[in-house]
């Protein structure tokens, strides 16, 4: 067993690949969709007998309620919706669309990918769509990969992250219960327009140890690792990602981190010196929506007009594998 300053000695270690960008990217828009159904802490913990009390959840993660999709509801209807909603805001049509790329560690397949049927849904007739699956860190490394593609032959992407977390734990467990929700957020990515991505960067170290879900068990999490590994990899992503781009973190009018945990979330935004009125935080409302946590997030605050064309936004994600990383846009 790797013990909590041994994993962060080794994730620390890892080497700093060169990072994409700057490369032509607009977000043409975004969306979001989270079930209807808001479970607060006072009904989680009588409804599962979970040995806590919805003060210590509120203390210890942020966290004042979540969305619980109902048992019918596929993380493809989640994330169908949410694309809808982008699709809107951009004004296209699914046909329109050349990539689709679904990140999810809740597909409703093992084959086909999530993103294929998210297609159908859309009755949209062409375009790629596959699906990454790289947990809490899974819509940076989408976006990462869309941008990419943006600068060959793909003229619109969109990108989807959606989970269904509700169903990967334990629901007695206060270890991990507590802290997950259900969502899907959407961002509609042009190659034409005014928008940049000025660095992005995705890193892994191989660790199943911290956080990992058996296929057809239930979450394990090592709490005391994972914050540890969290509040390193956060600022040092933001840090890194400004220095590549050349850009002041001061200069940053909008962080968007991974909804994890609002103490982790304040923790790296006070290391790097960012004030919490220029962070996205939603956790209170949603708890840790897996990868779709940033898209959640980055809808919401932009529908709010917290940042504009030409403002600087960092998106950051971080999780099992684990995986971490970042965007940093031009808008």
């Amino acid at each position: 067993m790797v013990s909590a300053n041994q994993l962060w000695t080794r994730v620390s270690s890892v080497p700093r690949r060169s990072s994409c960008g700057p490369m032509p990217a607009t977000i043409l828009g975004t969306g979001a969709f989270v079930p209807p159904g808001i479970v607060d802490n006072a009904s989680l913990v009588k409804s599962r007998s979970i040995d806590t009390t919805p003060e210590w959840i509120a203390s210890k993660t942020g966290i004042l309620e979540r969305r619980f999709a109902a048992d019918d509801v596929a993380a493809s209807d989640l994330a169908t919706e949410a694309a809808l909603r982008a699709l809107e805001a951009a004004g296209l049509s699914p046909d329109e669309v050349d990539l689709f790329i679904v990140a999810t560690s809740t597909p409703d397949y093992t084959m086909p990918s999530t993103a294929c049927l998210v297609q159908r849904n859309l009755g949209a007739e062409g375009g790629m769509a596959f699906d990454v699956v790289n947990a809490c860190a899974g819509f940076v490394t989408a976006l990462d990969i869309a941008v990419r593609c943006l600068q060959t032959n793909t003229e619109t992407a969109v990108v989807i992250g959606v989970d269904i977390g509700s169903r990967l734990v334990d629901p007695h467990d206060r270890t991990t219960s507590v802290f997950f929700g259900d969502g899907a957020g959407a961002v509609v990515l042009g190659s034409e327009g005014a928008g940049t991505v000025l660095a992005s960067r995705v890193q892994s170290r191989g660790d199943n140890e911290s956080l990992n879900v058996p296929v057809g068990g239930t979450m394990t999490m090592n709490g005391k690792a994972v914050w540890n590994f969290a509040t390193h990899v956060l600022p040092d992503t933001v840090r890194y990602l400004c220095g590549k781009a050349q850009v002041p973190v001061e200069d940053i009018k909008l962080l968007v981190p991974h909804q994890a945990n609002e103490n982790i979330i304040r923790c790296g935004a006070a290391e790097v010196g960012i004030p919490m009125d220029r962070v996205a935080v939603n956790i209170e409302r949603y708890g840790n929506t897996i990868a779709a946590s940033v898209p959640i997030a980055l809808d919401e605050a932009l529908r709010a007009g917290r940042a504009i064309s030409g403002d600087h936004v960092m998106l950051v994600g971080f999780g099992a594998g684990l995986s971490w990383g970042g965007n940093l846009l031009r808008l």
